[in-house]
């Protein structure tokens, strides 16, 4: 676990040399791409004032509200299109259909909806979420070995029983999965519709920053967001681990870790 914290820093902190390099040997301008200390001191000085917190707490109450949203309904759809193929075969490609539309041509039309408010970039977070999600779901139910199936219905379990008991186990690896997917687009789809028309947020902060021409700002405000992707991405892994240690995936990575 340490030996891979380390790693992790030191790609961290070799980006940020050859960042550092590329500025000083290319003679990048400051407008284009400030020196690494240029875009701290851009941080810190956001950092100082109320308004970053506002806009981190914005991004990720709708982050967290969206992507909660879409995966109870990917679990929900995904259960049901297992149990009823029927039923996932008549919307499969109306979901699909959902799914291949451009989120940035969606966004607007949320708004056009719902506001400026947090509704419309709640729905296409949840949008996002949801089809890693119930796909996941959907492999991992059906999935199931036919002789535990079979062993099921010779012992006459319950279909509660049978689901915590014989499908629950099977699905949560492809669930788990779909979330880890889940978890990194709702980020994406936060600052789209943050871009298309809001008052807070980080995406509005890096609409911000190019307005004033301050790479800076944009920089900074693109960090702050993949770290908030990395550590729900890491939640998400961290919970895996803890609930499915026992699983063979659990066990491979923990061997390789």
């Amino acid at each position: 676990m340490a030996r891979a914290a380390l790693q992790r820093l030191a790609v961290v902190l070799g980006a940020l040399a050859l960042w550092q390099l590329a500025v000083v040997v290319f003679k990048m301008p400051a407008y284009l791409l400030p020196l690494p200390f240029v875009v701290a001191q851009k941080f810190a000085l956001l950092a100082g004032s109320a308004e970053l917190s506002r806009h981190i707490a914005a991004t990720l109450t709708e982050v967290l509200a969206g992507s909660a949203i879409g995966a109870a309904a990917g679990l929900l759809c995904g259960w049901l299109f297992a149990r009823i193929p029927l039923l996932g075969r008549l919307l499969s490609p109306l979901i699909l259909l959902l799914q291949t539309a451009p989120k940035i041509a969606i966004a607007p039309l949320l708004l056009l909806w719902l506001g400026l408010g947090l509704g419309p970039k709640v729905v296409l977070i949840a949008i996002v979420a949801f089809f890693p999600v119930m796909a996941g779901t959907v492999a991992g139910l059906s999935g199931v070995d036919k002789s535990y199936r079979d062993l099921a219905r010779l012992l006459k379990l319950s279909a509660w029983t049978r689901f915590r008991r014989i499908e629950l186990p099977f699905a949560a690896p492809p669930v788990f999965a779909g979330l880890k997917i889940a978890s990194t687009q709702a980020m994406t789809a936060s600052v789209v519709g943050e871009l298309m028309g809001a008052t807070y947020g980080l995406g509005y902060l890096l609409s911000l920053g190019q307005e004033n021409n301050d790479a800076g700002v944009v920089i900074a405000a693109i960090l702050m967001l993949c770290v908030m992707g990395w550590a729900l991405h890491e939640a998400v892994r961290l919970t895996e681990r803890r609930l499915l240690g026992w699983h063979e995936s659990q066990i491979i990575q923990e061997a390789a870790g």
